[in-house]
């Protein structure tokens, strides 16, 4: 879930280095995606993003299906990330790009990405679960609970269901 009056909120200098974060962030990405791209053999693993050293490993699947998208939002944040534009807080078409390519970010690296000095209704708690099975016979959930909460995403891929299979890509227990 987007919180782009959090990001508003933020002052001018903290939405600079939020900027820059993220503008890094997708570079480094794009920049590993392409040298992994030229070095790899089917077999081999991707490429670890050392800086920060705090994030967690990105997702390699997610950088393939968001390269465009992090290319585009890195390009639209350019002028602001090199210091030629001014990050203006009360600026809503920036706002709205720093928190796609936030967003983008986030479901790369599967956690949340909260600037210093700002609050997001959200809080911290993100699931996202994945699943791509051939075939289904029985149950099978992306993400399955009882007590829902914070940003749930649930990824299902089937190349079939037979009779009597489940398929569900969020299974929000107690719901109904």
């Amino acid at each position: 879930m987007s919180d782009l009056l959090s990001l508003a909120a933020l002052s001018a200098t903290a939405l600079t280095e939020g900027v820059r974060f993220l503008y890094d962030q997708a570079g480094e990405l794009l920049r590993a995606r392409r040298e992994h791209r030229a070095e790899r053999s089917p077999v081999d693993t991707p490429p670890v993003v050392a800086e920060p050293a705090v994030l967690p490993e990105p997702d390699a699947a997610s950088v393939e299906r968001f390269s465009e998208e992090l290319r585009a939002l890195r390009a639209d944040l350019h002028e602001f990330a090199s210091g030629v534009d001014e990050t203006d807080p009360s600026n809503p078409s920036l706002i709205r790009r720093v928190d796609a390519l936030r967003t983008v970010l986030e479901a790369v690296y599967g956690t949340s990405l909260t600037f210093d000095g700002e609050s997001r209704r959200d809080g911290p708690l993100r699931i996202h679960g994945r699943v791509d099975v051939d075939a289904v016979a029985g149950y099978v959930a992306a993400v399955r609970t009882d007590s829902p909460t914070g940003w749930i995403r649930g990824d299902l891929r089937a190349g079939s269901v037979e009779a009597g299979g489940e398929a569900i890509g969020i299974d929000l227990r107690n719901q109904r």
